[in-house]
């Protein structure tokens, strides 16, 4: 049986595509993905770039000829999966109908054409029967491995050039630390070189890692020995909707069968997050539409400015934000140490016709954010009680409405929570047999270790060795302060026994602001991080063409 290929072997190879990752990231960087676009455009041309480069197959749902009625009809693309040993590329639709009534989802007021929402998974399914996906091959046995999951979101919040970028937020560049506009051909002679552009960190880089962790171990001639699937979602900058529509029994479909009902999973969203993330609030959005009074100018005091009274009626919500961040520093068990976790915003204002004239109707949206263990209808309750005393105090009509996220909270590492990270020793958390998140976390830390450490071509060492370095930090371990897909691959919706989920993912600056970028090297450290886990977490075989 081939021997899988050495640590340094599979860093050399993620070294090799660096200039075609990074193309490939500034080509998507330079698509508008935001709601207003629509991700249609990013979505069809991650499509056709996945087909291409894993010469694979292409599964999606087809329509073919009708039965003669003048329809035609669907042919699912499960019916196509038989074929093992092969990677498989799919569009799977988001259908509000599919979705509306399961946990999780988050209410809109905007249509869902498939021409725009939908999502795509690149699969690869192992056969480790040695039958190779017929019946009649034969071939040795290999023993299969464990599932894998990398997810990623491809829509970015908008951004204008008038907001006071240095370039265009989709006319992506690269600096170095001088400021230096730098070519791509360049950038593996600048370690320090930063992409600049809307989406950039948040979070197309970290899909570009993931699809070119597994494209590096293809191109070395290798495949996962265990399910891999990794699949690029819409909608995680607003509901999450995408994620949604992608649980893992559709993106793993070896999940669904009960000869691996309890085959260990493991889910890496790449983030822009270089840590393991343990923790994430929940968030809600919510509209506020205010009614006053309305008057001329001179008459100010005969009627209710409803702009200034939207103003009053948020600021009523400063008590609950505070309520919610009791005691301070010591609300929750995975924030604790943090003084102020829990943040509301308000995002959005419009009112008023006329500068001289009282306004008789202004709306707000905000942004809510809560612990995990608090339920969205709380919430709700809490934010109406709230608003709808204050207005009426101030003789205000107010209606209150929902679109947008509703994502619980949720606890992703909770055998790390309240471990306090200047004293973590990964030697503490040893026992004999280890628990699946104690497995994948430190497997991702030795991963990690070994990818920053220079490659053999740049004086690092040859060894095959995932062993600790002293002169290497480990990965912080802390919880954040708002919302992902993660929250759909927690114990909220699997068991943790079974499933086991974080964040990890390249350093970025600015992310949701001005001038967002991202660290070229880190992208490149963080692809490696995922090649090696992919090794170690599923196993590796031969690829056999």
């Amino acid at each position: 049986m081939d021997e899988a290929p050495t640590t340094a072997e599979i860093l050399s190879a993620v070294d090799a595509i660096q200039t075609e990752a990074i193309s490939f990231l500034k080509s998507i960087v330079s698509i508008d993905s935001t709601l207003e676009k629509g991700e249609g455009l990013i979505q069809s041309e991650i499509h056709r770039h996945l087909l291409e480069v894993f010469d694979a197959a292409d599964t999606s749902v087809a329509k073919t000829p009708g039965d003669g009625n003048g329809e035609n009809n669907e042919t699912s693309s499960s019916s196509k999966r038989k074929r093992l040993n092969q990677f498989e590329v799919e569009r799977i639709p988001v259908k509000l109908d599919d979705i509306r009534s399961q946990r999780g989802f988050s209410p809109v007021d905007w249509n869902y054409s498939d021409d725009q929402k939908f999502n795509v998974v690149v699969r690869y399914s192992h056969d480790s029967s040695g039958n190779g996906g017929s019946e009649s091959a034969e071939k040795p046995q290999v023993k299969g491995g464990r599932n894998l999951l990398l997810q990623g979101h491809i829509d970015v919040v908008p951004a204008s050039e008038s907001d006071g970028w240095t370039n265009p937020p989709f006319s992506p560049i690269i600096r170095n630390s001088k400021n230096e506009v730098i070519d791509v051909n360049e950038c593996k002679d600048h370690p320090d070189a930063r992409m600049y552009g809307r989406g950039s960190g948040d979070m197309k880089a970290g899909v570009v890692a993931m699809i070119y962790a597994l494209l590096a171990l293809r191109r070395l001639g290798y495949v996962p020995k265990g399910n891999v699937s990794i699949c690029t979602v819409i909608e995680e900058e607003c509901t999450g909707n995408g994620a949604l529509a992608a649980p893992l029994e559709i993106l793993l479909p070896s999940l669904s069968t009960d000869l691996n009902e309890n085959i260990k999973t493991a889910v890496i969203i790449p983030e822009p997050f270089p840590f393991l993330v343990t923790a994430q609030l929940g968030v809600l959005w919510f509209r506020a539409s205010v009614t006053g009074k309305p008057c001329h100018v001179l008459q100010t005091s005969a009627g209710s400015n409803a702009i200034e009274g939207a103003y009053v009626l948020y600021n009523s919500l400063k008590a609950l934000e505070e309520k919610y961040n009791e005691p301070k520093g010591n609300a929750h068990p995975a924030y604790r140490g943090i003084d102020h976790p829990v943040n509301f915003n308000l995002g959005k204002i419009e009112g008023g016709n006329w500068a001289s004239s009282v306004p008789s109707s202004c709306w707000f949206e905000a942004r809510v954010g809560f612990f995990p263990g608090k339920s969205v209808e709380s919430v709700k309750q809490d934010i109406e009680v709230a608003l709808k005393a204050k207005a009426n105090e101030l003789g205000l009509g107010l209606e209150i409405s929902y679109r947008g996220f509703h994502a619980e909270g949720a606890v992703l590492l909770s055998e790390y929570v309240g471990v306090d990270e200047e004293s973590y020793e990964m030697e503490e958390l040893e026992c004999e047999k280890k628990s699946l998140q104690k497995e994948f976390v430190e497997l991702l830390q030795r991963c990690h270790e070994v990818s920053i450490v220079p490659s053999p071509a740049d004086g690092g060492s040859n060894e095959d060795s995932c062993d600790k370095s002293d002169n290497i930090p480990n990965l912080a371990m802390k919880p954040i302060t708002c919302t992902c897909d993660c929250r759909f691959y927690s114990s909220l919706y699997h068991d943790p026994n079974n499933v086991v989920v974080t964040c990890f993912g390249p350093e970025a600056t600015n992310i949701h602001g001005v001038d967002e970028s991202v660290s070229l090297k880190s992208v490149r450290d963080v692809t490696c991080t995922i090649a090696l886990f992919v090794k170690d977490w599923c196993g590796l075989i031969k690829e056999d063409r």
